[in-house]
């Protein structure tokens, strides 16, 4: 017992020696991170050049007085170029339960990337594009995908309104896989996601969403959540928030809350020189996510 205990210790010394080295490398970072979750709307900006950003969370959503289900997503985000980000995501661990049956395995994985079309001298991108691919790595036996892949498509702007304000709209069009007769359906995203620096760490935000449709034969999905993100300085951020269900066919209640770190500079010190070009550049801008 005594010699697993220390067996344990030490690789949890290991994993943390490890996140360690990893961060040291954007310790002088000037830019605290900007994440993409946990809202829909996804922002214009790119990950910084070499930095390696992943964001992890927990969604529980309460369809029914009996139907509630749990996703666990993770997102990698590397930024490559100037005008490119790469990155690779999963739905992590699924659980359903119905009141009758209860079922659990993994979900599908994202495949993307960010492309920044245009952006002001200087400045963050006005508009960026966001091509996905949903590869079906999750059950149909068990109702946690439909077994063929999506492909998907969206367009992202913003601007700051004000000193504090800020304001994404997305839209999105996307070839959806249904593992029916008809192979894929087309499915139509609107979004509009506005925040506030109420401070130089909280952003709280509120958003509203339509789905045209989530299966072939279904009608719209709406909904609105409310949330904020907290900035532990340039390399850490948590969130979290609630959904409510504004269509008849949209969960009733959803709870939601995770991290985001820029874990290290995979690219030597370019990730690094690149943020501190940028601060010097410009004025610290309200949050872009």
């Amino acid at each position: 017992m005594r010699l697993a205990l220390r067996i344990e210790l030490r690789l949890v010394e290991m994993a943390l020696a490890c996140l360690c080295m990893l961060t040291a490398g954007v310790a002088t970072a000037q830019e605290p991170v900007e994440p993409d979750r946990p809202d829909v709307t996804n922002g214009t900006h790119i990950v910084d050049i070499g930095l390696l950003q992943v964001e992890i969370g927990g969604l529980y959503t309460h369809a029914g007085s009996r139907q509630h289900a749990f996703g666990s997503p993770v997102t990698a985000r590397a930024g490559l170029t100037d005008w490119l980000e790469a990155r690779v995501g999963t739905d992590g661990v699924l659980t359903q339960s119905d009141g009758l049956s209860h079922v659990i395995g993994m979900g599908n994985v994202q495949l993307g990337c960010k492309l920044r079309l245009w952006a002001d001298p200087g400045g963050a991108p006005v508009l960026s594009l966001l091509p996905t691919i949903n590869l079906p790595a999750a059950s149909a036996a068990k109702n946690l995908g439909s077994g063929s892949a999506d492909y998907t498509v969206a367009l992202l702007t913003g601007r700051d309104l004000g000193r504090h304000g800020h304001v994404d709209v997305n839209y999105g069009i996307g070839a959806i896989g249904s593992g029916e007769s008809e192979p894929h359906f087309i499915q139509h995203l609107v979004s509009i996601s506005t925040s506030a620096a109420v401070s130089d760490n909280w952003n709280p935000y509120v958003e509203a969403f339509w789905f045209s449709r989530q299966d072939p034969a279904g009608p719209a999905v709406a909904a609105v959540d409310a949330g904020a993100i907290y900035e532990l300085g340039v390399r850490y951020a948590v969130d979290g928030g609630v959904q409510i269900g504004v269509s008849r066919t949209a969960p009733a209640l959803a709870a939601f809350g995770g991290m985001s770190i820029v874990v290290g500079d995979i690219l030597g010190a370019h990730g690094v020189h690149a943020r501190q070009r940028k601060a010097q550049g410009r004025p610290k801008a309200t949050r872009n996510k």
